[in-house]
């Protein structure tokens, strides 16, 4: 059923992002957490590890949620134009499509995560640390793909309670976990330790997704090579975009951390901290984008054009009105959170800093976010992919660089508030014209 093209476009995004939200922010606390009791173990190189390591997960997770934004899609318009047949074959070969995709880059990536690593500025002891992290969590890549193709087959229909339960269960998992695998009173890892914790959580989201979509709601069609073959050829239209789109980011991350690590191992573990709190806080602002590509994409499919452009309006107000009350309670806050977590004088002023103003960098990453959401959904995936590469390479290089060269690392902080604002308000400006331009052409 097309859930979206009827009823409040505002109750519809509070809905589906409060529950997306609840299930996104449990799985983001738990690599919070991961962070944090990392931290108690007493070495700056294992904070620092972690931040090496996850420029190379976010690569890795960036190119699963490009290929969930290709199945939510695909599912969103064969719902809206009410095939059931066509949601279920849509659903089934975009699974067997994300396998096909992510299992090779997981031998390739696992092959060279030293070499990756070195690119990265990583060396010594976090080396060690972060090539053990790795080659224990890359290997579960492929799951991590179908987990996040169900997640996006679960919002494209509107089930607002089990996308939210397939991401909490994966968070519980972990945060149960992760302290008997790091900690002496369990098995005593460490770095190891959280890596298996990270892989189980996993398992258990897949064993989750595979229960709803299979059992509950009957969602797998038979395989037939030849209709394969046609249905791969959609998905690519649109998983190439997306996945470019996506990866785009992980190219700007990589560079920061890249920049930062010149600074030292306590630098780049402020960083990593930072990397940790941002999801958690605003986690709200991912799970809004995960929504609007869904309604956008029914009403689209529909042929609402008035619908899709108040989903837009609606969901910018959204974005300004939570971030600026993070962003409050960040600041209000900053005392209790910064001691947490065991860091340097050093760590410590970075994750200050961020609290005291740059998370209201937010607001212009959500602009960003809701405007690459909506181009995915509206037969343009390739405005978001553009849009996405200028935010990571001249928006982000050229201003991490020159804020470096003038205030040192709280100055690659402010360069990328800077790019982030130009390149939130620039995609807002083009999804205004896109939608001004479908009005005319209706």
């Amino acid at each position: 059923m097309a859930k979206y093209i009827q009823g409040s476009i505002t109750r519809h995004l509070l809905v589906m992002t409060a529950s997306a939200t609840t299930g996104l922010m449990v799985m983001f606390l738990s690599d919070l957490v991961d962070i944090y009791f990392l931290s108690l173990l007493g070495e700056v190189e294992i904070a620092a590890a972690v931040g090496f390591a996850g420029s190379i997960m976010f690569f890795t997770i960036s190119l699963n949620i490009g290929l969930a934004i290709a199945c939510s899609a695909l599912v969103s318009k064969a719902i809206g134009s009410g095939d059931v047949c066509a949601s279920r074959e849509t659903v089934t070969y975009s699974s067997i499509s994300a396998l096909v995709i992510t299992i090779p880059l997981t031998i390739i990536i696992w092959f060279y995560i030293p070499t990756l690593l070195s690119w990265l500025g990583a060396d010594g002891q976090a080396l060690i640390f972060a090539s053990q992290y790795l080659r224990i969590i890359i290997p579960s890549m492929p799951i991590l793909a179908l987990v996040m193709s169900a997640g996006g087959v679960l919002r494209a229909r509107g089930d607002a309670k089990e996308a939210m339960w397939l991401t909490m269960i994966g968070g519980i998992v972990n945060v149960i976990l992760d302290p008997i695998f790091i900690f002496d009173f369990g098995f005593g890892l460490g770095v190891e330790g959280a890596a298996i914790a990270t892989v189980l959580s996993r398992v258990a989201m897949l064993g989750f997704a595979l229960y709803v979509i299979v059992y509950r709601y009957r969602l797998l069609s038979i395989f037939v090579f030849a209709r394969y073959k046609q249905q791969f050829s959609a998905y690519l239209t649109v998983a190439i975009p997306a996945v470019l789109t996506n990866l785009s980011t992980p190219i700007g991350i990589a560079y920061i951390t890249y920049a930062l690590a010149q600074f030292g191992d306590s630098v780049v573990a402020g960083n990593a901290i930072i990397s940790r709190i941002q999801p958690v806080a605003f986690a709200g602002l991912f799970a809004l984008s995960g929504v609007v590509g869904p309604i956008a994409g029914q009403n689209f499919g529909a042929n609402k054009l008035s619908r899709v452009h108040t989903t837009l309006q609606e969901s910018i107000r959204l974005v300004f009105i939570y971030c600026l009350a993070i962003s409050a309670l960040l600041w209000l806050g900053q005392s209790l959170i910064v001691p947490l977590f065991n860091a340097s004088d050093e760590a410590n002023e970075l994750v200050y800093l961020f609290c005291n103003g740059i998370s209201l960098m937010f607001i212009f990453n959500g602009l960003t976010f809701t405007t690459n959401a909506l181009f995915n959904n509206l037969g343009v995936a390739h405005y978001a992919t553009v849009m996405n590469f200028l935010k990571a390479t001249v928006g982000t290089i050229p201003f991490v660089y020159f804020g470096i060269q003038w205030g040192g690392p709280e100055g690659a902080f402010w360069g990328m508030f800077v790019g982030t604002m130009v390149m939130g308000l620039a995609g807002w400006l083009l999804a205004l014209r896109l939608l001004k331009r479908l009005h005319c052409h209706a």
